[in-house]
């Protein structure tokens, strides 16, 4: 009688389906079921009331003509600038390229705190226009709808930036040179051929950008409560201080809803894309465009744009750290090192730095460790089941991180299990939010190593963790380090969870800078994400020297 062999990989995809069951898919399964329930009972009342109340819906209409505001400017921003770095004989096309994706690189929230240092009431080109023109008030104003749309555009463009640039890169020359040789002019053909070709890769990051936007907090909570604009996050936020559950599961469940259509809509631009001929396996790579004597004038162009969004954010954020007191006039006389010394010493600030060092990077290890088993289920192991334990792992992807600080205090803030006012709440949080990143990153490393070295194993033999140990995590672990850091940065700034989430002694970095800009101590504020800025730049020239420069900025 032949025994039945059964095959270990099961039992680790057992254990790693039980971690992903306890993070992701109880936590939002509570939240659909909570929005349904009032008082225990199967109910529709928090959804009346979504629809009862002005504020509410009018919240909801705000989050999506915002996004879609955001998404359209993002497009045509991102898509000009890449036929003009990618396309173009411009000069330092290389340094411009890495300088226009420096906004993104930074928090959201750091951003706006940025620009209302610098457009706001008292902000220095704020000052600057009025004393340069005699203008007795500002003729903008950085808070309400019009700076959020503004800040959020500076942010996301990159997202439309890169995919159409990566299309452009990869494009099929052979209709434009056919074009050109027909007697095309340069604009006709790009008109004609060149957009419609790439149109995909607009839409797809336009979309990329409108989600961005839905799930924003820090961006509408800083320059919009004030003005009092209220966007699903926010409204939410209010909700949960009320506190009113029904309330914020509500407008969680429609949040989600919007950004999971907006996923539908992407995947489906995506399926479509292999209708046009974009990437060609031909050695043709398009010529660039003589832009002649616009070429300079251009280039000043964009270079004036690259240090309005990428440079002078930075600057401001690290002039106001070095002032006495905001609003003061610009000179050395007011200039001082103590908003550092004091924040370092300042014992929430070394609190949060401890707090969001330790989150980071054991939400980073444990993250990497279960997307790397994961991967090697789905790519190596092709196991049964392990499509879709890669599925339920990737959805934390398309929903809003406000939502999975809703998930979580659902979930695990009632015995038997209650972790809520503790830093394991966050860490439950941070490892829902960054799974799907390591998981992506992790199944692109191991594609590249081959079956046979593991097969070869296996018949000499060598049992699963041996296999493991020595032969799939060595091989991986380039692509696993640089995983590791690309949810470390991240972990260690996050705001959106973890001012949801936080408690008494279980504040993080981006909870204390949001709190301190929010009560006017703005300049200990600007110490604060100074601090951050330098270890985020440090760590993506680590991040740059591992893989080569293809990750990071």
């Amino acid at each position: 009688m032949t025994a039945i062999h059964f095959d270990r990989r099961y039992l680790l995809m057992a254990a790693v389906g039980v971690f992903v069951s306890l993070i992701v898919i109880y936590p939002l399964w509570q939240v659909l079921l909570r929005s349904f329930l009032d008082a225990g009972v199967l109910s529709l009342k928090s959804y009346q009331k979504v629809f009862s109340y002005p504020s509410y819906y009018r919240a909801l209409l705000n989050s999506v003509w915002v996004s879609c505001a955001t998404a359209a400017l993002c497009m045509v921003l991102g898509t000009l600038l890449a036929l003009l770095v990618i396309r173009t004989d411009l000069p330092f096309k290389k340094t411009l390229r890495t300088l226009l994706v420096l906004p993104y690189a930074l928090p959201s929230f750091f951003a706006a705190i940025a620009w209302i240092q610098l457009l706001g009431p008292q902000g220095y080109l704020a000052r600057l226009v009025l004393q340069v023109f005699g203008f007795a008030t500002l003729p903008w104003s950085i808070y309400g709808a019009g700076g959020i749309v503004f800040v959020l555009t500076v942010h996301y463009f990159i997202l439309v930036f890169i995919t159409v640039a990566g299309a452009l890169e990869r494009m099929d020359a052979s209709l434009e040179e056919a074009a050109r040789a027909s007697g095309a002019g340069t604009s006709q053909i790009m008109r004609q051929i060149t957009l419609p070709l790439v149109l995909p890769a607009i839409m797809a990051g336009g979309l990329l950008a409108f989600i961005g936007a839905l799930a924003n907090f820090g961006i509408p909570a800083l320059l919009g409560m004030r003005a009092r604009f209220f966007v699903l996050t926010t409204s939410i936020y209010y909700a949960l201080a009320i506190p009113d559950f029904g309330l914020a599961t509500a407008l969680s469940s429609m949040l989600v809803l919007v950004a999971l259509l907006t996923m539908a809509l992407q995947f489906g631009i995506q399926r479509g894309e292999s209708r046009f001929t974009v990437i060609s396996g031909k050695a043709v790579h398009p010529s660039e465009l003589k832009l002649r004597s616009l070429r300079y004038p251009l280039f000043l162009l964009i270079s004036a744009v690259v240090v309005f969004i990428s440079i002078l954010p930075i600057l401001s954020m690290v002039l106001t750290a070095l002032m006495r007191y905001w609003g003061a006039p610009l000179s050395a006389a007011n200039l001082t090192l103590q908003n550092f010394i004091y924040v370092l010493g300042f014992e929430t600030a070394q609190r949060a730095i401890m707090n969001s060092l330790f989150l980071g990077a054991v939400a980073a290890t444990a993250a990497m460790f279960v997307g790397t088993v994961i991967s090697y289920l789905h790519v190596k192991a092709r196991l049964k089941g392990s499509r879709a334990l890669d599925f339920f792992a990737t959805i934390p992807y398309a929903v809003p991180h406000t939502v999975i600080a809703i998930a979580m205090i659902l979930a695990w803030a009632k015995p038997p299990v209650s972790l809520y006012g503790t830093l394991w709440i966050i860490l439950v949080a941070y490892l829902a939010v960054y799974l799907p990143f390591a998981v992506r990153t992790t199944n692109a490393t191991l594609q590249q190593v081959h079956d046979s070295l593991e097969e070869a194993a296996k018949a000499s033999g060598a049992k699963l963790f041996p296999r493991l140990r020595d032969i799939i995590l060595p091989l991986a672990r380039p692509g696993m380090i640089a995983g590791w850091i690309l949810v470390f940065m991240p972990a260690l700034r996050e705001l959106t969870v973890s001012i949801l989430l936080y408690a008494y002694h279980t504040e993080t970095i981006g909870v204390v800078v949001y709190n301190m800009q929010d009560a006017g101590y703005r300049e200990i504020a600007a110490a604060l994400a100074s601090i951050v800025m330098g270890l985020l730049i440090l760590g993506n020239t680590i991040l740059r020297k591992l893989t080569g420069g293809v990750a990071g900025f």
